[in-house]
């Protein structure tokens, strides 16, 4: 798998809620998008599949025809939907707790840690399969308790990528999946997928690898799991093998078969989308792919995938992060007309000056150079007006993106179709808010140039408070969250839902602590008046 970078919080929010239509056709990407465009018929035809099967279970069935028809539901609800896999897999526990049948209660666990595995409970996969001697089961069961061994740790290590433990796991790996080669029945399209796994991620002998991997694709169904597998290994062997050509041949199939099967765990549309970013430049395209696969990994609640698709967007943020800088260079041209509007301002004051002495030396009246000098105030008093609201428009462009994310997660939450509603929707929620390290740093940012243009903001506020009621920020803080309230209210944003969204409070938390400090002003209900008449000090 591709090591994978952090980004900003912001930049996802971007990415989230631009459109997923996207344009510039790639000819060797038409077939995906013709089979993305009727995904849904696949997952229609996939749940009419799952409801045939169920309806071949009738209540009185026998044991051995309902666990078989348990059996089939599991594989179909493997990597489509955890809940509903875990349901038939207690359903058939309870009906083999009682038989004796060690086969039977071990067949159970084993698909028991496989889903586990699949949705990233790796310690919760190991300890079902503790439970199973090895030495008891029969030769067919070995090989689903050998694979289970190989995908939980294989998947662990994956998802630990550090130097401690994703070493240890993928050893542990390597060593079940020596043990499933052994008993895996020669000359079938699983021995050559397991051969060529072994050679890919063990040995790094690539051409074996895409040798074995093309006889599987050559022999297995588009509509497989196991042609998906290899398809998208077999683009991996490519890519070691330096020929991209064929690294984006097979990452498209892969991404293609998935769709087709269905599943949930859109790995291969992830590399597609980085792949068309990288070579074909198409931003709008690739965050459409990767918006597929985050809904698909909310919906299963699959955290490996989350976690990837959340370390792959920064190259697509990246990319769109020029586009901000371009927006960022108007801003900077705005900084210097105001640079240059002081400087006019300062040789105008010269000239005043000038103009002074000279009305001095003919006699002109004081009140004629009063009015004079009242209009040039007025002038400064303008300018500063101004520089205000270029601050005060930044913050409302910011609010205005954080309001249209949250309209994306009511869409994307209506949207929804059977499944984990609850679940999902929470998911979202809990996803929506930033991390306590990206909100600190956007703080941090506010407060530095907040308090560069107002130095003395907090000795201000505190001189409108009761003495023994004066605001005083950590040693570790610039403004704690009462003084980015009153902040944001000098730079006159006075709406609490604007104010809450800014700084990813409630509005009722917003509500409550300006109550809270109007309560401890001298002047109560002229406190925020008085906070909005505080002075900003510019630099000479």
């Amino acid at each position: 798998m591709n090591k994978m970078r952090t980004f900003p919080i912001f930049m996802l929010l971007v990415l989230l809620t631009t459109s997923p239509v996207y344009a510039k056709p790639q000819n060797d990407l038409a077939s995906l998008d013709s089979v993305l465009s009727i995904r849904d018929t696949f997952l229609k035809n996939k749940k009419r599949r799952i409801d045939s099967i169920k309806s071949r279970i009738p209540v009185n069935a026998p044991i051995m025809d309902k666990l078989k028809g348990y059996d089939r539901l599991y594989e179909e609800y493997l990597t489509l939907s955890f809940d509903s896999a875990m349901k038939y897999i207690n359903l058939a526990e309870k009906l083999v707790s009682d038989t004796g049948d060690y086969d039977l209660n071990a067949k159970v666990k084993i698909h028991k840690s496989m889903s586990y595995a699949t949705s990233g409970h790796f310690s919760q996969a190991i300890d079902e399969l503790k439970k199973i001697q090895s030495s008891c089961l029969s030769d067919t069961l070995l090989e689903k308790y050998y694979q289970a061994y190989q995908w939980t740790y294989g998947l662990w290590a994956e998802y630990s990528q550090d130097k401690t433990f994703a070493p240890i796991y993928y050893r542990n790996s390597k060593t079940y999946l020596d043990s499933l080669i052994q008993v895996t029945p020669r000359n079938t399209s699983l021995y050559n997928y397991r051969i060529a796994e072994k050679a890919l991620m063990f040995n790094h002998d690539f051409e074996t690898a895409k040798k074995n991997y093309l006889k599987v694709v050559d022999k297995e169904p588009k509509n497989s799991r196991l042609y998906a597998q290899s398809a998208f290994a077999l683009a991996q062997a490519y890519n070691n093998l330096q020929d991209r050509a064929n690294y984006r041949k097979w990452l498209i199939n892969a991404a293609i078969s998935d769709q087709m099967i269905p599943l949930k765990e859109n790995l291969a549309l992830q590399d597609v989308a980085i792949l068309i970013k990288n070579e074909d430049g198409d931003l709008e395209r690739a965050n459409a792919y990767l918006t597929y696969s985050l809904n698909d990994a909310l919906e299963y609640n699959n955290r490996l995938r989350i976690l990837e698709i959340g370390k792959k967007l920064p190259a697509i943020a990246t990319a769109y992060q020029e586009t901000v800088l371009a927006k960022n260079k108007q801003l900077h041209l705005y900084l210097v007309t105001i640079v240059i509007i002081v400087i006019i301002l300062i040789i105008a004051i010269a000239i005043i000056i000038e103009q002074k002495r000279k009305i001095r030396n003919r006699n002109v009246t004081l009140s004629t150079f009063n009015d004079q000098l009242k209009v040039f105030n007025k002038q400064l008093q303008e300018t500063n007006r101004s520089r205000e609201q270029y601050v005060n428009l930044f913050l409302n462009l910011c609010a205005g993106y954080i309001d249209k994310y949250n309209r994306m997660q009511l869409t994307v939450t209506s949207k929804v179709k059977a499944g984990q509603y609850n679940e999902l929707q929470k998911l979202l929620q809990a996803n929506s808010r930033p991390s306590e390290a990206e909100l600190r740093e956007v703080f941090f940012n506010f407060d530095t140039a907040f308090l560069r243009l107002y130095p003395d903001f907090i000795k201000n506020v505190n001189t409108l408070l009761q003495p023994d009621k004066a605001i005083c920020p950590k040693s570790s803080e610039l403004l704690n969250a009462n003084l980015r309230i009153l902040a944001l209210i000098r730079m006159g944003i006075t709406d609490s839902t604007k104010i809450a969204t800014l700084l990813f409070y409630s509005q009722q938390t917003i509500f409550n602590r300006r109550t809270e400090m109007r309560n401890r002003a001298i002047n109560r209900d002229s406190f925020e008046k008085e906070i909005m008449d505080i002075c900003p000090i510019y630099p000479e």
